[in-house]
């Protein structure tokens, strides 16, 4: 198994003692280092995201920075918190199969409070039918993206469980009426993950609805796009062929996070989404 990389929050967390160092005045990093007690080599480790810390070191760093400001204490060490727990995910032995940016998301999703997902043409991979999964990542497969294809569909149908946990995160979903015009997998396999999004949609925390097609621009037509909600932070996540890109800072995060109340509100509601399904799926 190759090392894990860095995580996503693991990498924010070096930044953000990076920044709070320099906001203290301590631009010699020999400086800094020796008022938190520690060598200039770990605390670079650190501010790189090389390493992260156990949430037990963090006060002292702060406190040689002169922070006093309780939610930025309290925000990095629930980070320093998530970033020990990340280490013992069911993802770990999957790891050297994925790519560095996906396991980031597996690792975010599994500590989200809350997901919002718009999908313009894809079902949202948390609500994805085995079947259907593997219709659409074969087409990766054939481009070398997807070297194992049955691992990463496993770990796709994995990621999942995040739904039915005994604290489940809450999915609000909106799906573009162009995903649902595109029965991928064909008739039967379509029809199915069809009927596999009415199920979710009975369980308290998940909410689908779904975009129409309109004669008017609204934020849908830039791309899919996520926000992830953890306790510590929220995260913006783009999907690409190869990667995933992560957008962090918080005006960014909320444009994101505005774009889909948005088009929550254009979208059908749920119960009118149930019957638009359902008519589709009558006519595979």
């Amino acid at each position: 198994m190759r090392p894990e990389k860095p995580s996503l929050r693991q990498r924010w967390f070096g930044a953000k003692l990076a920044e709070l160092r320099l906001r203290a005045g301590l631009t010699s990093l020999a400086l800094a280092a020796e008022k938190c007690g520690r060598s200039t080599g770990s605390l670079s480790r650190i501010e790189n995201g090389i390493v992260g810390i156990p949430p037990r070191d963090v006060p002292p760093i702060l406190d040689a920075y002169g922070v006093t400001d309780l939610g930025i204490r309290e925000k990095l060490m629930a980070v320093a918190t998530e970033v020990q727990q990340e280490r013992r995910g069911w993802w770990v032995e999957h790891s050297d199969a994925l790519s560095p940016s996906y396991v980031d998301l597996i690792r975010l999703e599994a500590t989200a409070t809350e997901i919002w997902t718009y999908e313009m043409h894809l079902m949202p991979g948390l609500l994805q039918t085995e079947a259907y999964a593997r219709a659409f990542v074969s087409a990766l497969g054939e481009l070398g993206s997807v070297p194992r294809l049955d691992e990463f569909i496993t770990v796709r149908m994995n990621r999942k469980a995040i739904i039915s946990r005994d604290e489940p995160v809450i999915l609000r979903a909106v799906i573009s009426e162009a995903a649902l015009r595109q029965p991928i997998g064909g008739p039967e396999i379509f029809r199915d993950q069809l009927q596999h999004l009415r199920e979710y949609t009975t369980r308290p925390n998940v909410t689908l609805q779904v975009l129409p097609f309109l004669d008017r621009p609204n934020p849908g037509l830039f791309g899919a796009f996520s926000v992830l909600r953890l306790p510590s932070l929220d995260v913006a996540h783009v999907e690409t062929m190869n990667t995933d890109a992560y957008i962090e800072d918080e005006h960014s995060v909320d444009q994101y996070l505005r774009a889909f109340e948005r088009l929550t509100a254009l979208a059908l509601s749920p119960a009118e989404s149930d019957s638009f399904l359902r008519e589709i799926a009558v006519t595979l």
